[in-house]
C-alpha cells in the first residue's frame, strides 16, 4: 500500500512538471531581485567596470582584445594581462558600457548566467533520470543556494557568473554515470563537454585550473574503469556511442568557440609571457570548521543568546567555504547506500568527487603552504595562479551535488523503503535545510551609490579641458603583493581614484592588478613619484623643495585636468599648513565631493571621505 501512495505521489509530480520549472525559475529571478547592488561599484581595490572600460577603449581603437593600456598607470600606460579579466563578461560589458556606462550591467549578466546554468542544469538531470520534477526542483537548489559565491557578491565580481561551470561539472557527472552505470562512453557528450573547456577559458583565470583539475580526474577514472577489468581478465562490455548527426552542432559551436577563444586568449598568453616569471604568494587558508560548519545553528541558537560561542565566517567575503548540510548530508548518505548495496563499484562511481572534495580540503584547509599545494601547481595547468587558497570553496558545491545525483537512485530507493518515518525525516530535514537557505537573505556586502556631490564633481571633472587626471594619493599595487608595499602604502583606500576614472573617464595614475613584476613598479621608481609615496608614507605634506618639483611636474604635463586630492588617505592634507600650502600653490579647491570608503553588510557605507579638486597648474604668486 506504502509503495502504491509513492508511486501515486511521483505520478502526480510528473503532472505538475510544467508548474515546478516555473517555480524554480521564479526563485531565481527573486534570488537575484534580492542581490541587486547598491549602484555602479567602487569597492576596494579593483573596481567592477575597469576592465569593461580598458576593453572597450581596445575594441575602439584595435577591433580586437589587446592587454595594454595608457588609461592607467598615466602618462605611459602598462601591460595589463592580469588585470581581474574573464573575457566572455568583458567583452559583451565593453558593447555594453559603449552603448551605456550606466546600465547595470554585471547584475544583468547575472540573471542571464543564473537562467542559463538552471536551464542547462534541468536538462541534464531530466535526461539523466532525476525525474522531470525533481530535476527543476534540484537545478533550482543547486544554482540559487551557492552559499560562497552569496557571500562575494559583489566583493568579488568576477564570480558571480559561473553558468559555464554548473554546464561543464553536470555534463561531465552525465558522462560519467553513462560510462560507468550503462558502461557506454557517450561520444556526443563529449563533444558538448569539449565546447565547455572552450567556453571555460572565458570565465576567470581562478576557474580554470580546478575544471581542467576536473576532466583529468574523470578521465583518469574511466580509463581506471577499463584497466582494472582487463587486469582481472574479465569482459568488458563496454561500448562507444556515436551518432553523426547529433555531432554537426556541437562541432560547429565548439569551432566558433575556439575561433574567438583564440582572438583573445593568445594575445593574453602571449603578454603574460612577456613579463617573465611572476611572483605567486599562497596565502587565505581555510579552516574544516568553516568548510563544515552547521549554517542551521546561528538561527537556531542565536535567540537563545549562544551566538557570541559560534564561528563567524560569514563578514569577509575570503573567509566564506561553508556549502551547508543540505548538501553534505545527502551526498555522505548517498555515498554510502552506494557502497551498502553496490560494494566496491558503489565508492567507484563517486570516488572521482570524493578525490577532488580531498583535494579542495587539503589545498585550502592548511596552515601554510606544503608539498602539496606545490604538486597540485605543478601538475595542474594554471593552477600556479590560484593564490587564495580558500576558493577552493567556491566549488565544493559542484563535487558534493554530482553525488547527489549519482546516487539518486539508491536515495529514492532507500527513502521509499522507510515507510511512515520518511515524511517525519523529510519534514525535519526540510526545516533544517530552509534554515540553511534562509543565509541567501543576509545581505551582501558592498558600498552605496556614490554620493551625488561626488558624481556631480567628477562629472565637472569629466567635461573640463585634458585627458588625465592626477589623483594624491594614487596607488600601484599587485595581488601578489609586488610593489603594494613601496607605492601604495594607504592600500587599498588610495586604489579609489582608478575606480573614479570611470566616471570621469579620463587617464589617471597608478593601477590594482592581480599580479605584478617587479619590473612594472620600475615606472615610478623615478623622480617625483618616489617622493610623493615616501610623503604619503609618512604622512607628511611636500617639503618646499618637493613643492618646487610638483610645480614643475605640472607644467611639464599639460594633459592634466585637475589634481584630486584625498585627505581622508593623505591625513596631512587635513592638517591647517599643509592645506594652507595647497591653496597658495595650486589654489583653493575648485570643487569637493564626499564617498564612503569601506563596505559594509547591507551597502550602508563606513568611513566617510572627502576628495577635493584642485587645478592642474601652481600658481605664479
Amino acid at each position: 500500500m506504502e509503495t502504491i501512495s509513492v508511486a501515486r505521489l511521483q505520478r502526480f509530480f510528473e503532472k505538475l512538471t510544467p508548474i515546478f520549472f516555473w517555480v524554480g525559475l521564479a526563485s531565481i529571478l527573486a534570488y537575484w531581485l534580492s542581490v541587486e547592488p547598491a549602484g555602479r561599484g567602487y569597492v576596494e581595490d579593483f573596481c567592477g567596470d575597469i576592465s569593461r572600460r580598458v576593453m572597450a577603449e581596445n575594441l575602439k581603437l584595435f577591433g580586437r582584445p589587446v592587454f595594454k593600456t595608457d588609461l592607467y598607470m598615466a602618462p605611459g600606460g602598462m601591460s595589463v594581462p592580469f588585470f581581474s579579466w574573464s573575457i566572455e563578461r568583458d567583452w559583451l560589458g565593453a558593447y555594453v558600457w559603449m552603448w551605456n556606462k550606466d546600465f547595470p550591467f554585471v547584475w544583468a549578466y547575472f540573471l542571464v548566467s543564473l537562467i542559463g546554468s538552471y536551464v542547462g542544469v534541468g536538462f541534464i538531470l531530466k535526461k539523466m533520470g532525476f525525474g522531470k520534477a525533481g530535476a527543476w526542483l534540484f537545478a533550482a537548489l543547486v544554482v540559487v543556494a551557492h552559499i560562497p559565491r552569496h557571500f562575494k557578491l559583489w566583493h568579488h565580481f568576477e564570480y558571480v557568473a559561473q553558468h559555464w561551470v554548473y554546464w561543464t561539472v553536470f555534463l561531465d557527472a552525465w558522462i560519467w554515470s553513462r560510462y560507468f552505470r550503462e558502461k557506454r562512453w557517450d561520444l556526443n557528450l563529449e563533444l558538448w563537454r569539449g565546447v565547455c573547456m572552450v567556453g571555460i577559458l572565458g570565465t576567470p583565470g581562478y576557474l580554470w585550473g580546478p575544471m581542467i583539475l576536473e576532466w583529468g580526474v574523470l578521465r583518469i577514472a574511466m580509463i581506471a574503469a577499463v584497466l582494472v577489468p582487463l587486469l582481472r581478465k574479465k569482459p568488458l562490455g563496454w561500448r562507444i556511442s556515436f551518432e553523426s548527426k547529433r555531432a554537426t552542432f556541437p562541432v560547429i559551436v565548439g569551432l566558433a568557440f575556439s575561433a574567438i577563444t583564440l582572438i583573445w586568449f593568445l594575445p593574453l598568453v602571449k603578454e603574460m609571457s612577456l613579463l617573465g616569471e611572476i611572483p605567486q604568494p599562497l596565502g587565505w587558508f581555510a579552516q574544516i570548521k568553516d568548510v563544515i560548519f552547521p549554517l542551521w545553528l546561528p538561527p537556531l541558537l542565536g535567540p537563545l543568546g549562544w551566538s557570541s560561542i559560534l564561528p563567524r565566517p560569514f563578514f569577509r567575503a575570503e573567509t566564506v567555504v561553508t556549502i551547508g548540510w543540505f548538501l553534505w548530508v545527502p551526498a555522505i548518505a548517498g555515498a554510502f547506500l552506494l557502497v551498502r548495496k553496490n560494494g566496491w563499484r558503489g565508492f567507484a562511481l563517486v570516488l572521482p568527487y570524493l578525490f577532488l572534495i580531498f583535494v579542495a580540503l587539503v589545498y585550502s584547509a592548511s596552515s601554510s603552504r606544503n608539498f602539496f599545494h606545490d604538486l597540485v601547481q605543478s601538475s595542474v595547468p594554471f593552477m600556479k595562479f590560484f593564490r587564495n587558497a580558500n576558493r577552493w570553496g567556491i566549488f565544493l558545491p559542484y563535487f558534493v551535488a554530482p553525488m547527489i545525483v549519482l546516487a539518486w537512485p539508491e536515495l529514492r530507493s532507500w527513502f521509499t523503503s522507510l515507510g511512515r518515518q520518511k515524511w517525519a525525516l523529510l519534514v525535519v530535514f526540510t526545516i533544517f535545510s530552509g534554515v540553511e537557505i534562509s543565509w541567501l537573505m543576509f545581505p551582501t556586502k558592498d558600498l552605496p551609490s556614490l554620493h551625488r556631490s561626488t558624481v556631480k564633481l567628477l562629472e565637472q571633472v569629466k567635461q573640463a579641458p585634458g585627458s588625465a587626471v592626477l589623483d594624491m594619493p594614487f596607488c600601484v599595487a599587485g595581488g601578489n603583493g609586488v610593489c603594494t608595499r613601496e607605492q601604495c602604502p594607504n592600500y587599498p583606500s588610495s586604489t579609489i581614484g582608478a575606480c573614479f576614472s570611470t566616471w570621469h573617464e579620463k587617464k589617471v595614475y597608478g593601477l590594482y592588478q592581480s599580479r605584478l613584476v617587479f619590473a612594472q613598479c620600475e615606472i615610478y621608481d623615478r623622480a617625483p613619484y618616489v617622493s610623493w609615496f615616501d610623503a604619503w608614507a609618512k604622512q607628511r605634506c611636500l617639503t618646499p623643495p618637493e613643492w618646487d618639483e610638483f610645480c614643475a611636474y605640472l607644467d611639464e604635463h599639460p594633459e592634466l585636468s585637475a589634481v584630486m586630492v584625498y585627505p581622508g588617505i593623505w591625513t596631512a592634507v587635513a592638517k591647517p599648513e599643509c592645506r594652507a600650502e595647497f591653496n597658495r600653490r595650486l589654489g583653493p579647491p575648485i570643487g569637493s565631493g564626499v564617498f564612503y570608503s569601506e563596505p559594509t553588510v547591507g551597502a550602508r557605507g563606513r568611513g566617510p571621505m572627502s576628495v577635493l579638486r584642485f587645478g592642474a597648474k601652481c600658481s605664479r604668486n
